[in-house]
């Protein structure tokens, strides 16, 4: 039995919680308002006027955590959305760059690589850790000059 967040298991186990909880609360309610000298017409509608407040807030709590569910999703979307935005850029830079062999288009490299560093680092704060770029650039200085 699948109970993951998406499964449809999991939302029938919910609302037959749901309904069986709503049961119980116009049941109690039937119970409690039942006295002597009480009209039937009263118990009916006080009784469902409660249960109709229970079923609205339980449908409200479900409802409110799946707008935030969605929300976040949403969020995550736009996130993607502008760092592949920043990469993409910064990688045609690099595209472009390779095919003029020059001190230019080292310079094209290395500015779009501290672009996309600086996209990891700081569209997606927290969630990507990226190496410096001191310590690459001094290996092919060192490369170039050895």
């Amino acid at each position: 039995m699948d109970l993951g967040r998406d499964s449809r298991t999991r939302l029938l186990v919910i609302c037959v919680c749901v309904m069986v909880l709503v049961w119980m609360a116009g049941f109690s309610f039937d119970r409690l308002l039942a006295k002597d000298g009480v009209t039937r017409n009263d118990i009916l509608l006080t009784s469902n006027a409660l249960t109709g407040l229970v079923a609205g807030f339980f449908f409200f709590s479900l409802t409110n955590n799946e707008r935030l569910r969605r929300k976040l999703v949403r969020d995550r979307l736009n996130t993607i959305a502008e760092m592949n935005h920043h990469i993409r850029n910064a990688l045609q830079v690099i595209t472009y760059a390779t095919a003029a062999d020059s001190e230019e288009s080292v310079e094209m490299i290395r500015s779009s690589v501290e672009r996309i560093e600086w996209a990891l680092r700081e569209v997606l704060p927290g969630h990507v850790t990226t190496p410096t770029a001191a310590p690459q650039t001094k290996q092919r200085e060192t490369l170039r000059t050895g």
